[in-house]
């Protein structure tokens, strides 16, 4: 933030001192750098296909890069089955417009296929960088009253390549993303230790309306995954959507017991998926996230 503060100084000066006028414009500004990049099991992670792009990745450190070099490229992340995340970091603190969005997350949603991310925020409170250890606020979307914000799944690493990764969630529930053909490779991520992984947060709606399918799981009827009205990720919204690209207010997001929470800035932006879904003929519904970032207002001279 300081760095937009400084540089005004010489454009009021100037402006004070000529006829000319300052102007402010609202810019689209990327992200930083990529903190973490924590899937869930899913059919394209640890895919070395063009369309996915992996490369062997093994570490945390390795998994961001491969984030990053994903998002210069224009290309997707997926988050993998519900629970998947992924953390970025802005190299100044982003303030709350009062009206207008303050960020911005690109998927690769359609028109009959929405994945919805959820996006939490976060402040760098003790100025360190790191994300960890803060306190993490969602933004509300359409679905909030409807959503479960106490979720957690537990994912069992396979015990072999082409084997299900099985689940259990906090409800009582349990089942596996199953192997889709093209997608042979082990779907729990290489990059995270132990036998099994649990994650939390807050769990979506079903968003599917059931296709019809043979008796070797092949669709033939479409499967559509409807949109949210709005407030997500990859979601094909009526209302903060233009073109691929959803937008978020700073203002919108909540506390732990859902009161406003009152954010002047942040400095940290998650994405995770929503829904926690898998069907043969489409696998599991996994957010995609092709770039994040924020939105600045600059000051210039007219």
């Amino acid at each position: 933030m300081k760095r937009y503060a400084l540089a005004l100084l010489p454009l009021l000066a100037a402006a004070c001192n000529s006829s000319e006028e300052i102007a402010t414009t609202r810019v689209a500004e990327r992200a930083a750098r990529v903190l973490e990049y924590t899937p869930a099991p899913g059919q394209f992670i640890n895919e070395s296909s063009a369309m996915s792009g992996f490369a062997g990745e093994t570490t945390p450190a390795g998994a961001c890069a491969y984030a990053e070099r994903r998002f210069g490229e224009g290309l997707f992340v997926s988050l993998g089955g519900w629970g998947g995340y992924i953390v970025a970091a802005f190299d100044a603190p982003v303030p709350a417009s009062a009206s207008d969005y303050d960020l911005f997350v690109i998927g690769n949603q359609m028109l009959t296929s929405s994945e919805p991310g959820i996006v939490y925020v976060a402040r760098d409170s003790d100025g360190d960088g790191s994300h960890l250890g803060e306190t993490w606020y969602e933004l509300r979307g359409s679905e909030f009253a409807n959503s479960n914000r106490r979720y957690a799944v537990t994912y069992r690493r396979p015990a072999a390549d082409g084997d299900p990764v099985t689940w259990e969630d906090n409800t009582g529930r349990s089942g596996e993303i199953g192997r889709i053909a093209e997608h042979t490779q082990n779907y729990f991520p290489a990059w995270i230790g132990g036998d099994e992984r649990t994650y939390e947060g807050t769990l979506l709606p079903d968003n599917v309306d059931e296709g019809e399918v043979d008796d070797q799981g092949r669709p033939v009827t479409a499967w559509i995954a409807r949109p949210f009205l709005w407030g997500y990720a990859d979601n094909w919204s009526s209302v903060d959507r233009q073109g691929a690209t959803n937008r978020f207010r700073i203002a919108d997001a909540v506390t732990a017991d859902g009161a406003p929470a009152g954010l002047a800035e942040i400095d940290f932006i998650k994405i995770q998926t929503g829904v926690n879904l898998w069907r043969p003929a489409i696998g599991e519904l996994s957010t995609e996230v092709v770039g994040i970032g924020c939105y600045r207002t600059v000051v210039t001279v007219e």
